[in-house]
């Protein structure tokens, strides 16, 4: 079973709307565009900081979270919004109307604000089941759930380890690894994610 997520994605210079991209994988292909000569205004970590709380702001009418957002400025804006829904295990959050309805709410906030270009891109999606996990409230969600680690600081000899996380605490993460319990400080995980185990999957279905 391959990793999959929904995804809907916005061109601004575009009238009419691109049709959702469903059940791509994490490292889904994109449309391609011919890239825009148009200038960019400047994304500034103020405006990062805004476009967050309106993310937020649209996941919560709708009844759901925001998981993360990426931004990306290459000759004009990439916004990434990753949204869930509260309590659902990963792969089974969100469906592609959802993403649609997140999507528009913040096309109107972005449209009316004149420090967004005219030029932008806008993908709303879910994290995807193996998601990044990048801070403490990533791992809150996630405890109870097997996370893959790479280690600055080997564990049992090595720098890649996936254990169940027991639980997160102070910067401190209880990872239970081959039945081993072991505390591992947060600023030793060089990178985190969630860990999926797809055969398992194949076999129940």
């Amino acid at each position: 079973m391959a990793e999959m997520k929904v995804i809907w994605r916005r061109d601004r210079r575009r009238l009419e709307e691109e049709a959702p991209h469903v059940g791509r994988k994490r490292k889904g292909r994109r449309r391609q565009h011919q890239k825009s000569t148009t200038p960019s205004k400047p994304l500034t970590p103020e405006l990062r900081e805004e476009i967050h709380g309106w993310a937020e702001e649209a996941a919560e009418v709708h009844g759901l979270y925001v998981w993360d957002v990426e931004f990306l400025v290459q000759g004009r804006w990439i916004v990434r919004v990753y949204v869930d829904r509260p309590g659902a295990e990963p792969g089974e959050g969100i469906n592609v109307s959802q993403c649609a309805e997140i999507s528009r709410y913040l096309e109107a906030l972005f449209d009316a604000d004149e420090r967004v270009p005219e030029v932008y891109v806008l993908e709303v999606s879910s994290p995807g089941i193996e998601r990044p996990l990048k801070n403490a409230a990533h791992l809150q969600r996630v405890v109870d759930h097997d996370v893959e680690l790479v280690l600055r600081e080997p564990v049992k000899g090595k720098n890649k380890v996936v254990g169940r996380l027991v639980s997160h605490d102070d910067g401190v993460l209880t990872v239970e690894i081959d039945e081993e319990i072991f505390e591992i400080d947060w600023d030793d995980v060089a990178r985190a994610k969630l860990k999926f185990d797809f055969s398992k999957e194949s076999k129940n279905r």
